[in-house]
């Protein structure tokens, strides 16, 4: 897939956004890696399974790539100290009226198909990061209720506290939430670095659709081991 994408974005006649990753000013953001949304017996992915099967198959790479991915940078940038930050997204209120409105009417006509929504209760198992991947002492936990962080949680102003300026960015999905939030920090400025087999999809038009547009505009896309190698190298320069 990763062929397909990058044959497409060279029909992209403008220079592409270049940077060299910081990783002295640099944070790893998990975007919605949550039960709700990606394990295959809750939520969305269950309704998937019962009424599209071709789609609910394709979401087998969370588990097979994506999961193990993002383990890998996680680990790493605990490693090296550097911040880890989760998001979620989820409401609060009982009217769920503290929920993006697109959401809620999604939500809405999901149940009306006995499925689960995108909105979840905030504390709520499905609002919670899988097991696999999940947060340990030290690392941030973000709540939304938009599909952008940067439009519903202080997480611009929480990264300029931190002196954060460079963004390696994973999640679910990439064509949604992970999109949005990636699209918003490169247009307040930060250099984003969006690792492909690091994020879910719903389809392979989505993922690459996505990532040829991301690439094009907004910052760099890289998979797992092109991100390592980078983050190593600045790792070892710093040594």
């Amino acid at each position: 897939m990763a062929a397909d994408w990058r044959e497409r974005l060279l029909e992209w006649p403008m220079p592409l956004p270049r940077f060299t990753l910081d990783l002295m000013h640099a944070a790893l953001i998990v975007v919605d890696m949550q039960y709700g949304g990606v394990d295959p017996d809750s939520g969305v992915s269950r309704y998937l399974r019962e009424h599209f099967p071709d789609v609910a198959g394709y979401r087998d790479r969370i588990r097979e790539i994506a999961v193990p991915n993002i383990q890998r940078l996680v680990q790493f940038f605990r490693k090296v100290e550097r911040p880890v930050i989760y998001l979620t997204i989820g409401y609060a209120l009982p009217d769920r009226t503290d929920g993006l409105g697109l959401l809620r009417q999604i939500d809405d006509d999901l149940k009306g198909r006995l499925a689960t929504g995108p909105l979840v209760r905030l504390g709520s198992r499905e609002n919670s990061v899988i097991s696999a991947i999940a947060p340990r002492g030290g690392d941030m936990i973000i709540n939304k209720t938009s599909m952008s962080a940067f439009n519903s949680t202080a997480i611009d102003q929480v990264l300029r506290n931190i002196g954060i300026t460079n963004l390696v960015i994973t999640g679910a999905s990439i064509e949604c939430c992970v999109a949005a939030t990636a699209h918003d920090a490169s247009d307040r400025g930060y250099n984003v670095l969006l690792v492909e087999d690091a994020c879910t999809a719903v389809t392979p038009y989505l993922r690459e659709s996505s990532l040829v547009i991301f690439a094009a505009m907004f910052g760099r896309v890289a998979t797992t081991d092109e991100a390592m190698k980078e983050l190593t190298a600045a790792r070892d320069l710093q040594r």
